[in-house]
């Protein structure tokens, strides 16, 4: 009987020194609400207006190279290739601008989100939690396990 007894005390201790500490964080929340964040969007915001102003001039020019074409009525292969080549042109430029806003969007992104997950980490650490999940993700969860205000501090945001 004793044997038995010991072997569920030492089974339950067993069990309680695996349980984690676990919380979960407004990921999104902190995010948006970042003065870097906003800094960041304005700037993506200016290069977007930026490429789509020189994409529509370039669309435009294309357009009425086309439309030119179009009234001379007489068919000119020399003037469909070079036609052809101008809307590559367009579309590899469009291509291009796409690639380099995403590049933009993920350099101005990255430290922030750096910053973030830094703030995150050294409140898990202190209070001792062994996980930290995106707020999102939870099912089910008390507020004593939300660590967003927390964060909100850590960065001094108000």
């Amino acid at each position: 009987m004793s044997l038995l007894l010991g072997m569920s005390f030492s089974a339950s201790k067993a069990f309680a020194d695996s349980s984690q500490k676990i919380g979960v964080v407004d990921y999104g929340r902190i995010f948006q609400m970042m003065p870097e964040t906003k800094a960041a969007d304005q700037s993506l915001q200016t290069m977007k207006s930026q490429s789509s102003a020189e994409l529509a001039k370039l669309q435009s020019a294309f357009q009425n190279a086309v439309q030119a074409y179009q009234k001379g009525g007489k068919p000119n292969a020399a003037k469909e290739k070079e036609l052809r080549a101008q809307q590559e042109n367009l579309q590899k430029t469009a291509m291009e601008k796409q690639s380099l806003l995403a590049q933009k969007e993920q350099a101005l992104i990255a430290p922030i989100r750096q910053k973030i997950d830094t703030a995150v980490a050294m409140i898990a650490k202190k209070d001792g939690f062994s996980m930290i999940f995106d707020k999102s993700a939870r099912v089910y969860g008390d507020d004593q396990s939300d660590i967003t205000y927390k964060v909100l501090d850590q960065l001094k945001i108000k």
